[in-house]
């Protein structure tokens, strides 16, 4: 199978601190809460991150439990991430900017073995796109275009 090359065009709607995410001809409101400067008409950036992650495991669940034997009746990700603000605004320059840690509970509801359940956690969890790239994976900004 080839590359496969996925974009997001993300635009500033101009209001707050609020954006708009054009992805695959949908579009995402990203936004803050009240608290932190927004207008909360969207989940922020990190709750999209977590979000994400809890999808990809997800849709690989989906995706691999015939494969593992495993009759998938429901599945749910709860993600949760510990952030400190003191990162992103350089008040403490020993505070990393994003996450300090990220867990995730994955519950399956399935009358399959328990046995099968966990080889089909450990499959999706070994794959996950999402869950390498908050290993961390090559970042750079591209060449801007100021209009």
């Amino acid at each position: 199978m080839p590359k496969l090359t996925f974009t997001s065009n993300v635009v500033w709607s101009g209001e707050s601190v609020r954006s708009v995410a054009h992805i695959n001809g949908k579009q995402v409101i990203i936004d803050e809460p009240l608290s932190l400067g927004g207008t909360d008409q969207g989940p922020n950036p990190v709750e999209l991150v977590l979000a994400a992650l809890g999808g990809c495991l997800n849709v690989l669940i989906a995706s691999f439990a015939k494969h593992h034997g495993v009759e998938l009746i429901g599945s749910k990700v709860y993600v949760e991430g510990d952030l400190d603000p003191n990162g992103f605004l350089e008040k403490d320059p020993n505070v990393r900017p994003g996450f300090q840690e990220v867990r995730y509970r994955i519950d399956i509801d399935s009358p399959s073995s328990p046995e099968r359940i966990q080889s089909l956690i450990e499959h999706v969890e070994r794959v996950c796109p999402v869950k390498d790239i908050l290993r961390g994976v090559p970042t750079f900004a591209l060449q801007s275009q100021n209009s």
